[in-house]
């Protein structure tokens, strides 16, 4: 993200979970990001716990921002030469988290590689070239190592785009060489080993019109980048000089219009929230913002929000999220069901099956003993 990072304090989670797994429709968050700044240096147990507490609020999409980060941090077991540098070697942040991911039921999205350069100044096509083969390489190596994982449900970019970094500061700086030279080969290379693709991009209200926004994002894709997912980020925390990049009142007029040229191209719209205050304070935003945030990123049609980041939440973030925004349980019911057909041949005695109905997408959702789900209509 574009922001400066915030390392909190140790994660400590508590959660009692129900004797069943359910999976009701998420009322609010759908994911969030982990940077890997902090859940680096967790525990197995804290990154266990930390994956139950989400998706108890419903945040089963869970973001690894980075697989490794030049020269600063690398986040799973890799033998590339160019990686072996690195000063941080958190090297099981990714095996921990496919294991904490698989037994809470959450979903992962992986990132690749990332230079440690942000993109004031564009790339020139060679530099762009030499990402592209950076990244290829530790796609292959992560399919290597994580190919058959089912919980992985794709991987993430985290080279972030930037209308106004691809807009002629160069004669070569344009989204058909971003998308020619970079963004393509990578997409294509993981789509074709059958993993999902997410990118997300952020823009500033300071520099360019909803319009300049939805031409940009026109040329990137008429130059078939096609991701499965834009997840562009809002925008609400984020500040240059004290003056933000967009705010709850603007904010819907871009989203929107990604949304749309997302639609036209078949691409799946979501929104990448900010939870952070604008005040560089790296504290979570108050429940009114946030709220704000929500209404209008659905409002605009994203199908999931997720947010940035874990860092911002930590143990108290968490504790407010669950305050603030508890998943919607309420239409969850217990019932008993006695059959004559359940009953042992042996004993005669009734076998009693506990049943749970729940809410999804309007829809009333059968599951017995947290599995084998039916759906009937209200």
């Amino acid at each position: 993200m574009h922001v400066t990072r915030f390392l909190p304090c140790c994660f400590s989670f508590a959660l009692l979970l129900s004797g069943f797994s359910m999976h009701a429709e998420a009322a609010n968050f759908d994911g969030v990001f982990d940077a890997g700044w902090t859940t680096a240096y967790q525990s197995a147990d804290s990154i266990n716990h930390m994956h139950e507490r989400l998706h108890a609020l419903g945040m089963e999409q869970v973001v690894l921002q980075y697989a490794a980060v030049e020269k600063t941090h690398l986040y799973y077991p890799s033998q590339l030469n160019f990686l072996q540098n690195t000063q941080y070697k958190n090297n099981q942040l990714f095996p921990k988290s496919i294991d904490a991911a698989k037994a809470a039921g959450n979903k992962l999205w992986i990132g690749l590689y990332y230079d440690g350069e942000n993109w004031y100044t564009p790339p020139t096509v060679s530099q762009l070239d030499t990402l592209a083969s950076r990244n290829l390489k530790v796609l292959d190596e992560l399919y290597a190592l994580y190919g058959k994982e089912t919980v992985i449900e794709g991987v993430y970019i985290p080279q972030e785009i930037a209308r106004y970094y691809w807009d002629g500061l160069r004669e070569d700086a344009t989204a058909a060489a971003l998308a020619t030279h970079f963004l393509n080969p990578v997409t294509q290379a993981a789509q074709a080993k059958g993993w999902k693709v997410m990118a997300a991009p952020f823009y500033n209200q300071n520099l360019e019109t909803p319009e300049k926004l939805q031409t940009f994002f026109k040329q990137l894709f008429a130059a078939r980048f096609k991701p499965d997912v834009i997840a562009v980020q809002d925008g609400v925390g984020a500040s240059d000089a004290g003056k933000p990049h967009a705010s709850t009142a603007t904010a819907g007029n871009y989203e929107r219009v990604i949304a749309k040229t997302c639609t036209q191209y078949g691409i799946e719209f979501w929104v990448d929230m900010e939870l952070f205050r604008t005040d560089d304070s790296h504290a979570l935003a108050d429940s009114a913002r946030l709220s704000s945030q929500l209404d209008t990123a659905r409002a605009a049609g994203a199908s999931k929000v997720i947010a940035y980041d874990l860092a911002v939440l930590g143990n108290a973030g968490l504790d407010s999220l669950e305050k603030w925004f508890p998943r919607d349980t309420s239409q969850t019911t217990s019932i008993r069901n006695h059959r004559s057909s359940s009953k042992s041949p042996k004993n005669g005695k009734l076998h009693h099956k506990e049943m749970r109905y729940y809410k999804l997408n309007g829809a009333r959702v059968k599951t017995i003993r947290g599995y084998a789900l039916t759906k009937d209509r209200d």
